[in-house]
């Protein structure tokens, strides 16, 4: 099989995402590649997206070892008929948990077949500069290794003749899958305060990058300081894409949890692929 085209449809806050798929890509030297950002709900609205013969990459972050709530929905309105699918999953050094196995079986139901899976390290969502999780990451190592993996999928491919002649692929998890505790704490804290980022008024210049970053639309448009608590998802795409610096975490219960998690995760884990 001869992969001509490829579309790339991707969930990505911080950015991270994107830069792995886009080099997945790259790696498989397709002769056309389409980016599909279905980030914010705006992005995701009213779209629909049925997959006959072309390629398809799909990737996402981890959060709290699943994939993020706000995107599910979306991915379960995908339409395909035997399409190809290759199903790409990044996290900040911690676990990936059941998210690999979560996006493979959503892409099945929906009439994908998956070829190839892959789990990639980003810089964690919410680390500082005295707290970095996976710093830099994906770093030029990690840029490499996604563009071999686009490159093997592609050699993959072409020693098959037709879909039919396509394995299944496995991939880790359980099932069902893992509870996400902490996502749930953080939802059960909030019946009582809000646990989302605050703002530095002094720092804020409400020039709303912000607000065209948050993917749930959580943010006030007409005061980038109010966060709707119910719909914040706790990915940090607005303190990561604040140019002042004025948005953070100031909870210490947070906090802590963060230091704790900066010292498990020290150790560089490395991209993880399945054929």
């Amino acid at each position: 099989m001869d992969i001509k085209s490829v579309s790339c449809i991707y969930f990505s806050p911080t950015g991270t995402t994107r830069t792995i798929i886009k080099n997945i890509a790259k790696g498989m030297q397709s002769e056309q590649v389409e980016m599909v950002d279905c980030t914010n709900r705006s992005q995701r609205k009213g779209k629909s997206f049925a997959f006959n013969n072309d390629m398809v990459l799909l990737a996402a972050p981890v959060y709290y070892g699943r994939l993020p709530e706000e995107l599910v929905p979306f991915l379960k309105t995908l339409s395909a008929q035997k399409t190809p699918v290759v199903l790409v999953v990044v996290y900040g050094n911690r676990e990936y948990e059941d998210a690999l196995l979560e996006l493979h079986d959503i892409s099945v139901s929906q009439g994908f077949i998956p070829v190839a899976g892959g789990a990639f390290i980003a810089e964690h969502s919410y680390c500082l500069p005295s707290l970095p999780i996976a710093h830099g990451r994906p770093d030029l190592k990690d840029i490499e290794k996604a563009q071999a993996f686009g490159l093997k999928i592609k050699e993959k491919l072409r020693a098959i003749k037709s879909l039919e002649g396509i394995k299944k692929i496995s991939v880790p998890g359980n099932t069902p899958y893992l509870e996400p505790e902490n996502l749930n704490m953080i939802k059960q804290v909030r019946n009582t305060i809000s646990f989302t980022p605050e703002t530095d008024e002094k720092k804020c210049t409400q020039c709303n990058m912000c607000v065209g970053a948050c993917p749930s639309e959580a943010i006030d448009p007409d005061d980038a300081s109010r966060i709707d608590k119910w719909r914040c998802m706790i990915c940090f795409a607005c303190i990561k894409n604040c140019p002042s610096l004025a948005k953070q975490m100031i909870d210490p219960h947070f906090n802590g949890a963060i230091e704790q998690l900066q010292i498990a995760c020290q150790k560089r884990k490395e991209p993880e692929m399945y054929f």
